[in-house]
């Protein structure tokens, strides 16, 4: 980005594009245009999206940039004096006569939703101007299961006593930030079986990499399972606050589990061995 000098009538560039983040006119007294050739754009998640952007030939100089505004978010897209931006690239890169300052977004994602503008900033003294594009909406389209929710890929499952359970768990990195715990039931008296932060808990261990930049996986497995584990467990995500909210759950799993046919149930002991005694006897008597 340009540097311009401190003055009264010319603010920092820093001061100036918080000005320019808060108000987007579109209109500007100079003789030159900034065109953005679609109004709006609609890309599947996962695909490349390709913004147009052209300024006239003949525009003084001063840097021209890209920002995305969602509700009250502003954001810095891109910026064309070299600097690194993920998933940003400039279309044509020509060093002359520059008019195409169009830019491609790879891996689109929801989070991606919004109205980009293309900003030419021309550097003059006393004062700095600028014409915005009219801007370009955004909406990225797919399976609203597949991005917008917490997904548990089983509805139910069965094990025996003992063995061990998978709870599968996938988190959209759409979500704001915030943990991500597993719940035994649901309601005030809900019991926590998992937190990916903190706490002990010797049955379970987490299958992902919660940590990892870009996690989405927040599965786990649960050892030496007994009648008791018997119930529906949910996946929740949390945002992050003072205190964390819960933002939204997966729609849960429903666990069984069964005693194998050795096992003698709870309670009924001696009925059993007295069961067994008399069987063994009538085949004596035969």
């Amino acid at each position: 980005m340009m540097h311009v000098p401190a003055s009264r009538s010319c603010p920092p560039l820093p001061s100036l594009l918080l000005t320019l983040l808060v108000r987007f006119t579109g209109t500007s007294d100079e003789d030159f245009q900034v065109t953005q050739p679609e109004s709006s754009v609609s890309v599947r998640a996962g695909e490349i999206l390709t913004l147009g952007c052209n300024v006239s030939a003949r525009s003084p100089a001063g840097p021209v940039l890209w920002f995305r505004e969602n509700g009250q978010e502003r954001q810095l897209i891109y910026n064309f004096n070299g600097s690194q931006f993920p998933r940003v690239t400039q279309v044509e890169n020509t060093e002359f006569n520059q008019t195409d300052y169009s830019i491609r977004i790879s891996d689109v994602s929801p989070k991606d939703v919004g109205t980009y503008y293309c900003v030419k900033l021309t550097i003059a003294h006393p004062d700095m101007a600028y014409v915005s594009g009219s801007g370009t909406f955004v909406s990225v389209n797919g399976t609203t299961h597949e991005i917008f929710q917490v997904q548990q890929a089983e509805m139910t499952q069965t094990v025996s006593t003992g063995e061990t359970i998978t709870l599968s768990c996938s988190v959209p990195d759409s979500f704001p930030k915030g943990p991500v715990l597993w719940f035994k039931g649901h309601g005030p008296n809900r019991e926590i079986i998992y937190n990916f932060k903190e706490g002990f808990f010797p049955r379970v261990k987490e299958i992902g990499h919660p940590t990892k930049p870009g996690n989405t996986d927040f599965s786990i497995r649960i050892s030496e399972l007994s009648p008791a584990d018997t119930g529906i467990y949910y996946c929740v995500k949390f945002k992050e606050g003072k205190p964390d909210t819960e933002f939204q759950s997966g729609p849960g799993t429903k666990v069984f589990v069964t005693r194998t046919s050795n096992q003698v149930a709870p309670g009924a002991p001696e009925r059993h061995l007295m069961t067994m005694r008399g069987t063994k006897l009538r085949k004596n008597l035969l």
